[in-house]
């Protein structure tokens, strides 16, 4: 009797093991999946790109607030820009080096009733205060056609990973997962690694950007890198990703009232050419 039940339950039991030992995701299956927290809109990320342009933020869908900031860095100089998002609301503050506009405007001060150099003085001080980084400006998105700034906040996925991965052609391994996508494939634009991140980018090459997307315990996507050939405004290299406290990022609020003002005419035209 002993005999016979350990010739059925040894083959079982060998069966069982295979069967464990076999069960592992399909990378591209994993990596699908490994969106699922960003998707759900609450985690932290930072984000680096070559030439030191670079960025962090916060997403808590559960109170629709967010908030992103970014250090863009081109051949014109750099520039900062934070985002807060606030139920409908929408709030921006920018910074950067106004140069030769400053000293223009300083150049301006004592122009008397001259009222031509008076337009021009009240112009060019409108605009060194509004990227001076003094100021929140809270936007009228009906009027905001860039699609730089018109990041929406109900958009779980800021950053745009979830419609990379998608693009993915191939896949090996579990964590890290690594394989080539497709970047001439990406229509969408909502996220910082949207469609117009990769301008320039040549067809060929496009079509086969290395990536590696290293998942947590539970299968969460935590950091992913990009090796991404030039672009027309950004030099070749790696462009990395990383998504900590998911179920755990902190509310964010309207900035205080005294910081805010509403968005001028020029507002628009700097961020909308």
């Amino acid at each position: 009797m002993n005999r016979r039940f350990a010739a059925v339950l040894v083959p079982l039991l060998a069966l069982g093991l295979t069967a464990c030992t076999d069960d592992k995701a399909d990378p591209k299956t994993a990596l699908a999946d490994s969106t699922s927290g960003i998707k759900a809109g609450n985690y932290t990320f930072s984000v680096t790109m070559p030439g030191g342009s670079s960025g962090k933020g916060v997403v808590h869908s559960p109170s629709k607030t967010a908030a992103i900031d970014f250090v863009s860095a081109t051949e014109e100089g750099k520039g900062e820009m934070n985002f807060r998002f606030v139920d409908a609301d929408r709030y921006l503050k920018l910074k950067v080096d106004m140069g030769e506009t400053a000293e223009q405007l300083q150049s301006l001060q004592d122009v008397g009733d001259d009222p031509e150099s008076a337009k021009l003085r009240d112009g060019l001080k409108s605009m060194v205060d509004m990227f001076s980084g003094k100021k929140w400006l809270r936007l009228d998105m009906s009027k905001v056609t860039s699609k730089e700034f018109n990041l929406q906040q109900d958009n779980p996925d800021m950053v745009g990973v979830s419609t990379l991965l998608g693009a993915a052609a191939t896949a090996e391994g579990d964590s890290p997962i690594k394989g080539t996508l497709d970047a001439t494939t990406v229509t969408d634009d909502k996220g910082l690694f949207g469609k117009s991140s990769f301008e320039g980018l040549d067809p060929a090459a496009g079509k086969a950007i290395p990536y590696e997307a290293t998942l947590d315990s539970e299968g969460r996507l935590t950091k992913l890198v990009l090796d991404v050939p030039k672009l027309k405004n950004t030099p070749a290299g790696k462009w990395t990703a990383e998504f900590t406290g998911y179920g755990s990022a902190a509310q964010q609020q309207v900035p205080p009232a005294a910081e805010v003002e509403e968005a001028p005419d020029q507002a628009y035209a700097a961020i909308n050419s």
